[in-house]
């Protein structure tokens, strides 16, 4: 009967270990689709698809733009395919922690180095640049589309 129980304990801490290293796992893969929210107005800027070609860096092309509401609406067709998001590098240490990328502003071809964070359940990602230590600039808010 003891001999039964421990089975069943055993058995339910290893289910438990992978389930916990799936989710784990899944929660720090920044591969998939993403929308950019502007921190100032709350609107979705763009749809994004990141990619991992290597292990720990990821890439982002725009797969959708959007016109901001209350300004004239223009053609945003040329924005799809963008490549937004270039090399950004996890820690391996800390996956949470996005160490270093660029960001491509497409309206003015300017690239920005940043930094991040990803929460801890993998839904939501920030990035600012690393100069910007008073946290004035603006930030690109990145929520995960499932």
């Amino acid at each position: 009967m003891v001999e039964i129980m421990l089975k069943r304990i055993f058995s339910a801490l290893i289910t438990l270990a992978i389930a916990q290293s799936v989710f784990s796992s899944e929660a720090t893969d920044l591969a998939g689709q993403w929308k950019v929210i502007d921190d100032k107005s709350g609107f979705t800027l763009v749809k994004v698809q990141i990619t991992e070609p290597r292990p720990n860096l990821y890439q982002g092309h725009i797969v959708e733009a959007f016109n901001p509401p209350n300004v004239p609406a223009q053609d945003l067709s040329k924005l799809k395919g963008f490549h937004l998001l270039k090399d950004m590098k996890q820690d391996l240490k800390d996956p949470y922690q996005l160490t270093s990328g660029s960001v491509t502003d497409p309206v003015i071809n300017q690239q920005y180095q940043v930094k991040g964070k990803l929460s801890k359940r993998g839904n939501m990602m920030i990035l600012r640049s690393p100069s910007d230590s008073d946290k004035a600039s603006r930030k690109l808010s990145w929520v995960r589309i499932r």
